[in-house]
């Protein structure tokens, strides 16, 4: 298997028919239609079926997919690391952060780095932490800003800022709440709530510590989803205090959780600060002197 193969196919796959790929490529459709045969019979699986004009992807050719994305990503970024290596400041930084922290301090962050390195590119890639890992575990990322919880021995961790967990919604919601401006475990056992996917048995574990069941009413992964839902109404959002835009939350009301448990590290992270980039470290050193 070759990787001018994976191209040939990810075009494929991306145009729909083996004329718009072979036109993308510069090709004509005879040699890229044969190399497509040749790559179905080494793997000895269809991976197209043929609607109409157009082609399918068979779920062995889905999967196949998935692995060609994979494996170009990672030739095209060590091409880009390769290419930048001696560049230092001049390069290009390669960076995930997820979304609880990509509209609020990341922006302070970055705008204040690309002041001090005007001549940098970045490269910049939502998800959330696992995402995020697995990105960076395949070469795609230099950096990623994540938070806990999340395990992952094989990378460096730097802590950056601990966090306290706020309850996020419409005031009617808070009706009841006590005058100390505290929201305990017992307050929001009665309530609807938009929690994190990820963090959906941590407060299982919480709530049940307590005595009590929560009425999770949606989960999710994206801190911008959980605050749009909760300014509709939909309940009462679970969200750690940078992840709250102030004007997108006019309408909204927070309250600290009274539960020291509940909290939440960011953390910028990379597989080996030996391999970083110049732009990567330069960035990394400042958001850990910073902290």
């Amino acid at each position: 298997m070759e990787l001018r193969q994976l191209r040939y196919f990810s075009a494929v796959v991306e145009e729909g028919t083996v004329t718009g790929a072979a036109r993308r490529l510069n090709m004509t459709q005879p040699p890229l239609t044969a190399q497509l045969h040749a790559l179905e019979e080494e793997l000895g699986c269809t991976l197209f079926r043929r609607e109409g004009r157009r082609l399918r992807l068979t779920d062995a050719g889905q999967t196949f997919y998935q692995r060609a994305c994979t494996i170009l990503g990672m030739c095209n970024a060590t091409a880009a690391e390769m290419e930048h290596f001696q560049e230092g400041t001049a390069g290009t930084l390669r960076i995930g952060v997820v979304s609880s922290v990509q509209g609020t301090l990341f922006l302070e962050w970055i705008t204040e780095f690309s002041s001090a390195h005007p001549q940098i590119r970045y490269e910049l890639y939502s998800g959330n932490t696992y995402q995020l890992l697995e990105q960076l575990r395949t070469s795609q990322l230099d950096l990623a800003i994540v938070r806990t919880p999340f395990s992952a021995p094989d990378m460096v961790i730097h802590p950056l800022r601990m966090e306290s967990i706020l309850a996020v919604g419409i005031s009617p919601w808070f009706q009841d709440a006590p005058p100390d401006g505290k929201i305990s475990i017992r307050f929001l056992a009665g309530k609807p709530l938009i929690v994190y996917r990820r963090w959906e048995e941590i407060l299982q574990s919480r709530f049940e510590a307590a005595g009590y069941t929560p009425n999770i009413r949606c989960s999710n992964d994206d801190a911008q989803t959980t605050l749009a839902l909760a300014k509709k109404g939909l309940g009462i959002g679970i969200l750690p205090a940078s992840a709250i835009i102030s004007d997108n939350c006019t309408l909204l009301s927070a309250y600290p959780i009274d539960d020291k448990t509940l909290s939440t590290e960011i953390d910028i992270i990379c597989r080996s600060t030996d391999q970083l980039s110049q732009a990567a470290r330069l960035f990394r050193d400042m958001l850990i002197e910073k902290m």
